[in-house]
């Protein structure tokens, strides 16, 4: 199981088979699935009825559904969590790392 807090909540996602999609959660309370694709990217859509939630879940197809159904019909937002500023440094000393003998 995948989570990521919000500043009130925390969604949680199960994770699903699909060439798309990596995982996928739905908060009952205010109709919000919440979808994160395999780029990393996490969006969520509001006014999500919950038989659609489970029908993608129980979907064998469930990017070409969230295509069919969910994608440009509802409201959505980016909440992609942003990379730590001390990740950055560390990939940018990484990547000057040569490992040649000074």
């Amino acid at each position: 199981m995948r989570t990521r807090a919000t500043l009130f909540k925390v969604m949680e996602r199960q994770p699903v088979v699909s060439k798309a999609i990596l995982s996928i959660g739905y908060d009952l309370s205010s109709q919000t699935l919440e979808i994160e694709f395999r780029s990393g990217r996490v969006y969520q859509y509001s006014q999500v009825d919950p038989s659609l939630f489970q029908w993608l879940m129980k979907s064998n197809d469930k990017g070409g559904l969230f295509n069919r159904l969910v994608r440009d019909r509802y409201p959505e937002r980016e909440v992609s969590p942003a990379a730590e500023p001390q990740d950055l440094l560390a990939a940018l000393r990484a990547s000057l790392d040569t490992n040649e003998p000074k």
